[in-house]
């Protein structure tokens, strides 16, 4: 219900809200991959979960089970994008393509930013926290984006304005550094680091 609310409040917004804002780069760079985030870091605990000490325990992979989880909730959520996309392409006249690719690389590294902290903390709401500093301190450091490597690193670079090849290295690098993430996921789960 929460999705749906947040992708039908979106195309309202996105419906009567003008021209001044490119409401596609806002919606699928900057708020939903934050929802992503969110949903993923409150419902796809790790440690915080009650049952997790059981699952460890006895689970065959506890790295298969933290997969399942997270594409449970990514791909459920990457849903109402898709249905958000396409409500915004019908409004603004964007691509699809571009929108969709905008958002899958920043939702990607921002929700494995999450898993990757809630397999290190126990305490249930710090993933969401920090991906939430990170999402904030992007999002007033729009000014760093003159010095050039900075565009590489920038979570909202297409919202930013900047047009060039520059965007593709972006969501290259935002790629790999959360598919860097989920590398680090499966060696702690495969040495099973958490426990004391």
């Amino acid at each position: 219900w929460i999705s749906a609310l947040l992708t039908a409040a979106f195309l309202i917004v996105c419906a009567t809200g003008g021209d001044n804002v490119n409401w596609g780069y806002l919606g699928f760079e900057v708020v939903f991959p934050f929802y992503t985030a969110i949903a993923v870091g409150e419902w796809c605990r790790i440690r915080a979960d009650q049952m997790f000490d059981v699952i460890s325990a006895q689970g065959k992979s506890i790295f298969l089970w933290i997969v399942r989880r997270f594409l449970l909730l990514f791909v459920t959520v990457t849903v109402f994008a898709v249905v958000g996309i396409f409500g915004t392409v019908t409004i603004t006249q964007a691509s699809a393509g571009d929108l969709l690719l905008t958002f899958l690389p920043t939702a990607f590294f921002l929700s494995s930013v999450c898993i990757a902290l809630s397999l290190l903390s126990s305490v249930p709401h710090i993933p969401t926290m920090a991906v939430g500093v990170i999402w904030l301190f992007s999002i007033m450091s729009l000014s760093l984006l003159r010095f050039r490597p900075i565009q590489y690193l920038y979570l909202f670079i297409r919202f930013a304005g900047v047009d060039s090849s520059t965007w593709i290295l972006n969501k290259l690098v935002l790629l790999v550094a959360g598919s860097t993430l989920w590398l680090c996921i499966f060696l702690i789960c495969q040495k099973r680091l958490w426990v004391k």
